[in-house]
């Protein structure tokens, strides 16, 4: 009878050990899945920025080089 009670006390700390490893497993998966989601979004924001900063440094250009040849 004691063998049976320490038997399943044993059975129970190992499936609540299991399943803390398990939850601690998908926890760091989630967090792991979100800090990608945010470097991408900030990826994209600075892909954004660099190209709109590109289009308006062509602007300025091609206007510097047209107010030259206007003046020619």
């Amino acid at each position: 009878m004691q063998s049976n009670v320490t038997n399943n006390a044993i059975n129970s700390n190992v499936a609540e050990n299991i399943e803390v490893d398990l939850v601690n497993m998908f926890m760091d998966v989630n967090k792991q899945v979100s800090n990608n989601k945010a470097k991408d979004k900030v990826k994209k924001k600075l892909e954004a920025r660099r190209g709109i900063e590109l289009h308006l440094e062509n602007k300025r250009l091609r206007n510097a080089i047209k107010e030259f040849w206007e003046d020619i």
